[in-house]
């Protein structure tokens, strides 16, 4: 037992001496940390360039954010901080540029004071690089443009869309620098994919743009896009045939009378369809114009129920009786 306490008692010497070495330690590393920071130093520091004052008609065309590297003499304290911030500039356009050739000009002379109350008085600033910076900018426009569906939607057999695919919005703003939105025709979706679809579609879709200038955007960065889709079938009329502008002195016989129409439409809408929302006309006028010996039969459909129709034959034979 009288082992054990001497043992206990030796290590807890041991322990209090590395304590009391370990604080020393602490204290002339802290020391040394502080002699250092009191110390003078030349160092670069880079800055990103923050626009302020900048007219609102107007936009800067940059595709990448400009910066100034400035090099300054100061204690170490000082500089301490600089490195657990994002260091930026705030570059008045008012007050340190001018304009020419569409182009805002800043020069390092002029803009070393601004810097200089930004730092503080306690840092001497060195130089500052480059020595000018250059802003092309444009006239702030707007250009309405046409959203176009990139899709392939393959419908189930017998199926189809009700009136299509619609798109909400069918347009976008492109907001920019004039000339530079002058060259967007249109703006399209990113792809839309869709196999043996039966029921209705409802769903948002991205836009792809990939400007070439970051500067430009979109009033909208995405649109919906709709489907009612349908069970769909099939219908057959013989439509007669209807002559147009036949002056009264002449007659003529022509052959068909009747033309087979096939039509496409929903299901539920093949009960109020009737012939009557058919017509076919050959134009007189048109012969005569052409020289042709033959009418060619335009189909008119007076139904919104009908997606689609189509003539089983595109040519009409004539014969002049007198």
């Amino acid at each position: 037992m009288l082992n054990s306490i001497k043992s206990k008692l030796g290590q807890s010497i041991r322990n209090k001496r590395l304590n009391v070495f370990g604080l020393f330690f602490l204290i002339a590393f802290l020391i040394l940390v502080v002699t250092k920071l009191s110390e003078t130093y030349v160092e670069t520091i880079p800055f990103n360039v923050e626009y302020k004052n900048l007219p609102e008609a107007n936009v800067i065309t940059l595709d990448s954010v400009p910066k100034v590297n400035v090099t300054v003499s100061t204690h170490g304290f000082n500089l301490f901080s600089y490195y657990f911030y994002d260091n930026s500039y705030q570059l008045d356009f008012e007050t340190s540029t001018f304009v020419k050739d569409n182009t805002y000009i800043w020069l390092a002379e002029k803009g070393t004071y601004a810097i200089k109350e930004q730092l503080g008085n306690s840092v001497k600033i060195v130089s500052v690089t480059p020595d000018t910076l250059r802003f092309p900018f444009g006239k702030l426009s707007t250009k309405m443009v046409p959203v176009v569906l990139k899709s392939k939607v393959n419908y189930a057999l017998g199926y189809d869309a009700l009136n299509g695919i619609e798109l909400m919005p069918d347009s976008v703003k492109v907001i920019g620098a004039e000339d530079q939105i002058s060259e967007i025709a249109f703006i399209e979706t990113v792809p839309f994919n869709l196999n043996n679809v039966k029921t209705n579609v409802d769903t948002e879709l991205d836009l792809a743009f990939e400007s070439t200038s970051k500067h430009l955007k979109l009033s909208e960065d995405n649109v919906r896009i709709k489907a009612e889709v349908e069970k769909f079938t099939e219908g057959t009329f013989e439509i007669p045939i209807s002559i147009l502008n036949l002056p009264n002195t002449n007659e003529i016989n022509f052959f068909p009378k009747h033309i087979k129409v096939a039509y496409y439409l929903s299901l539920k809408d093949y009960k109020y369809v009737t012939p009557n929302d058919f017509k076919i006309e050959c134009d007189y006028n048109e012969v005569l114009a052409s020289g042709k010996s033959y009418f060619t039969p335009k189909l008119i459909v007076n139904s919104s129920k009908v997606k689609t129709a189509k003539m089983k034959q595109n040519k009409v034979e004539y014969i002049i009786i007198k």
